[in-house]
């Protein structure tokens, strides 16, 4: 049976193309029907096309469940036959390590208790580890293999591999159907650990397959992409477990790993959308557990602000493929909207009550079963029309360019049964919303710094390159916490985000500025790049996000070079054609650099230290760079590891790169976004620190930045950043009511099912306890019966601990979905040997795979079936 928003999705976006096409053609049509036509519509059809189809299907996609969401492209994306795939799980060993510094890094074991609700429940999962994968070009795979026995041959190591063990070569993964292997010449490549979009309750590394693949080509490397697990089911901070696990993984594999460990210095970080904005918090984790950084991160149009606290979100809503009322509204379902926090405490407490009775813990646990007392009952504020604020401009802060009324605190995180959130207009009208706002967080927790961290201080990160669309409703954010971090004192952190994260304490006077790379792309939807990799701009951005890699990875550096198209300054490049980046794309490493970089020229002078190594091969590792470029150990980092560059000759360098912010154009004439010269000034001087500010055309061509006073994500007053408007409580409860008047029946059937299902899950518990209990007396002698409290990984671990306390939407701690209960039998596997069925979660997969890569033959099977497989053995039914 086919998915019910396929069907919906197949009838209502050709029409959608048709009106595209005509308007586009007639554009007059279009201005007078008051749509509104940016200039990147009108100068490519296809992407007016395919906004306009994203656009209506993420619309559609709200009046689906949750659950029809993530099962939407329930099958797998295949990838084409010059990409390397090879499908694994990283072991639980890595996710338990990562676990520990992650309660490191909120405060330790008591302060987790107190703000994410405990240690234990949000390491318990579906499947023995997490889904993952190593995607490179087969081309730049042999290249490896040359590279690797060209060494070989001259006696050397390869300068690209780290020191590492014996590791052996095989792939690690329990999943039968993984066709490819893990070949030991990857590890001469460059890595990027990538995080994929998804507000945090949707995506997946296939609906991003063609993008994802896109950045190996582009950087002659490979990139480890994992499928992390998904809000509401695993609210935060279980996607940063998660993909803190997945930086371990790559940097301290177990034993048994196929991959040698990869050098921090080697590593780069790209997320887009919410996994931008996890790649932040990753990074966060990293600096305040002293781990060793990457060498830099690129975010795609990150998702800084849960609180929807600045002007663009409510701007660009026409100008972006969001849908207006975001991405907290679906069509009800057991999954969503979660139960009440009373319905959640006395399940928790019959959990507890039954398993300390069971292993004879605590004998007065029953006390436990009514301990909470009841909520009050749902309560709706009809507010006026969002129309009401713009009649009274007077009332706006000066600069912003909308009025978006008073504001209210977020609800304490030491009172989680109540998350009603309060707010008293100026016209003597209080508004409540008394529901969980966003599927990834309560809402206490919507201003902490991992889960917004334009409310962080974001200094001392490695150096960052930030993307963002000048039409989508995240803009004013991204540009906000990219100049966050680079200028980190100009921007105090709240005393609310210390008491929340106790790391930000006393933080300024441990750690420097990040440096940043900010571009701006005109006339941009979110995440430009990922769907809408065809257009114009779109391949500009790729280009520059390879050159941002390259640089601070080590890959390109300012040699002299022989180059077979030499121009006549080290400040100018060959500019890259569509046609000509392509014979580029097919080169190596180094005839790549060599198409980039200067000849014939060099007032680098007959300083020794200015002049390049010649037996320095473009793959060397950071310690072999040249002298001129200095790297100094991060003071909270003693293991030396390289995190943060040095400023030799800073003033010189900054001197360069604000001229060049501000001229926008380079001797050559008009600048273009991905240039060799980006990072390199005329005297040879690497970029190491500062900011570089930049705005890029529909044509790629670059061009300053406006100073601050110009943009709207500098008018929000900083009392104002990190609390909810009255202007975004509006949308919210005027979009719910439509929502809830709209599914009145489907949420009276929902509440109907969620009672049987809770009674079915008294009786499926009661035989689990009866059979522990046999386990426990050695009734059963066949299986061995042992429970650690202190294992998080062990399913009922949490209810083991009284100050465990998992958020209403989590599935661990929930009997109200058929989800819940199945997941109930996989934490008790050892025992049950009933088969499981998890969702997929890889929307888009099938459309963008068409739109970006063509029609596909090859099947392969989801990645539902993937995870389903590694658990029991059994392949589900597919939902297409």
């Amino acid at each position: 049976m086919s998915n019910p928003l396929t069907r919906r999705a197949g009838l209502q976006l050709g029409p959608v193309v048709l009106g595209t096409l005509v308007h586009h053609y007639f554009g007059k049509l279009a201005k007078k029907n008051g749509k509104v036509y940016t200039q990147l519509m009108q100068d490519e059809l296809l992407y007016d096309q395919a906004f306009n189809i994203i656009k209506r299907f993420l619309e559609i996609s709200t009046y689906h469940s949750v659950e029809q969401v993530q099962a939407f492209a329930n099958h797998r994306t295949a990838a084409p036959p010059s990409v390397h795939v090879v499908r694994l799980l990283v072991p639980v060993s890595c996710c338990d390590e990562a676990a520990a510094y992650l309660i490191e890094a909120l405060g330790g074991e008591d302060h987790a208790k107190r703000i994410v609700g405990g240690t234990k429940w949000w390491q318990v999962r579906g499947i023995p580890g997490i889904d993952a994968e190593w995607i490179t070009s087969k081309k730049d795979l042999q290249q490896g293999k040359k590279h690797r026995s060209q060494s070989k041959e001259n006696g050397a190591a390869c300068p690209s591999a780290p020191p590492t063990n014996d590791a052996t070569a095989g792939p690690q993964t329990s999943n039968p159907e993984a066709n490819s292997t893990y070949h030991r010449d990857m590890d001469e490549l460059r890595c990027i650990l990538y995080a994929h979009g998804g507000g945090y309750f949707f995506g997946s590394v296939d609906q991003e397959r063609y993008s994802i693949q896109r950045h190996a080509r582009k950087i002659n490397g490979r990139v480890f992409a994992i499928n992390y697990r998904l809000a509401p089911q695993y609210p935060f901070p279980c996607a940063l477990h998660d993909i803190l696990a997945a930086y371990l993984y790559l940097i301290r594999p177990p034993p048994g790993a196929p991959h040698k460990p990869v050098n921090p210095a080697h590593i780069v970080v790209v997320g887009d959308s919410a996994g931008g904005g996890l790649l932040l918090a990753l990074l966060q984790v990293l600096r305040d557990t002293k781990l060793p950084m990457p060498a830099g991160g690129v975010l795609i149009s990150p998702w800084c602000d849960l609180t929807h606290s600045f002007p663009s979100v409510h701007t660009n809503t026409d100008t972006d493929i969001i849908p207006p009322y975001g991405l907290s509204l679906q069509k009800p379902s057991l999954l969503w909207p979660p139960p009440s926090h009373e319905v959640t405490s006395k399940v928790h407490s019959r959990l507890r009550k039954r398993i300390h009775q069971m292993i004879l813990l605590h004998t007065d646990s029953d006390k436990a079963e009514d301990c909470t007392s009841p909520v009050d009952p749902l309560r709706r504020s009809m507010a006026d029309s969002i129309a009401s604020l713009d009649e009274h401009e007077e009332d706006k802060p000066s600069g912003m360019p909308v009025n978006v009324g008073a504001t209210a605190p977020l609800p304490s995180v030491d009172k989680r049964e109540d998350q009603t959130i309060r707010l008293h207009t100026k016209s003597g009208e209080t508004l409540t919303v008394d529901c969980q706002v966003h599927l990834y967080t309560q809402n206490s927790l919507l201003q902490h710094p991992l889960v917004s961290p334009a409310l962080s201080y974001l200094g001392g990160l490695p150096p960052l390159m930030v993307i963002a669309g000048d039409k989508e409703v995240l803009r004013d954010e991204i540009i906000y916490s990219a100049h966050k971090a680079a200028k980190p004192s100009q921007y105090p952190v709240h005393d609310a985000a210390r008491d929340l994260y106790p790391p930000l304490v006393g933080i300024e006077s441990r750690h420097r500025p990040t440096p940043v790379h900010l571009q701006v792309y005109d006339d941009a939807p979110h995440v430009l790049p990922v769907y809408f990799g065809f257009t114009t701009p779109a391949k500009y951005c790729y280009r520059a996000m390879a050159n941002f890699i390259k640089h601070v990875t080590g890959i390109t550096t300012p040699t002299e070079l022989s180059s077979p198209n030499p121009v006549t300054s080290p400040s100018q490049s060959v500019l890259l054609t569509p046609e000509y980046e392509e014979r580029v794309e097919d080169a190596s490493n180094l005839h790549f650099l060599s198409a980039l970089s200067a000849n014939g020229v060099d007032d680098r002078g007959d300083d020794p230290s200015l002049r390049p190594d010649p037996t320095m091969s473009s793959m060397s590792p950071v310690g072999s760079r040249p002298s001129r470029v200095e790297f100094l150990s991060s003071p909270a980092s003693p293991s030396g590891l390289m995190t943060s560059l040095g400023n030799l000759n800073s003033g010189k360098r900054i001197s360069f790169f604000e001229s060049r912010s501000t001229s926008g154009a380079s001797p050559s004439g008009v600048s273009h976004a991905g240039e060799a010269s980006a990072y390199c000034d005329q005297a040879g001087h690497l970029w190491n620190e500062g900011i570089i500010r930049e705005r890029v055309s529909t044509q790629g061509e670059i061009r300053p930045l406006e100073p601050k006073e110009q943009l709207d994500a500098f008018s929000v007053p900083s009392n104002m950043i990190g609390v909810l408007s009255e202007r975004t409580l509006r949308r919210y409860i005027d979009g719910k009511a439509l929502f809830d008047n709209r599914f009145k029946k489907e949420m009276a059937a929902t509440e109907k099912q969620r009672r049987r299902n809770m009674d079915l899950a008294k009786k499926e518990f009661s035989k689990v306890i009866l059979h522990l209990r046999e386990l426990r007396d050695g009734k059963d002698k066949v299986k061995a019966f042992t429970l650690d409290p202190s294992d998080g990984s062990w399913g009922w671990a949490w209810a083991l601990d009284e100050d465990e306390k998992p958020p209403p939407s989590c599935i661990v701690a929930r009997h109200d979905t058929d989800e819940a209960r199945r997941l109930a039998r996989i934490a008790d596997q050892a025992f049950l040997q009933d088969s499981v069925r998890l969702s997929g979660n890889n929307l888009w997969s099938t459309f963008m795979n068409l739109i970006s890569s063509g029609p596909e033959t090859n099947h392969i099977h989801s990645v539902s079936e993937t995870r389903t497989l590694a658990v029991t053995g059994h392949r589900p039914r597919a939902n297409l």
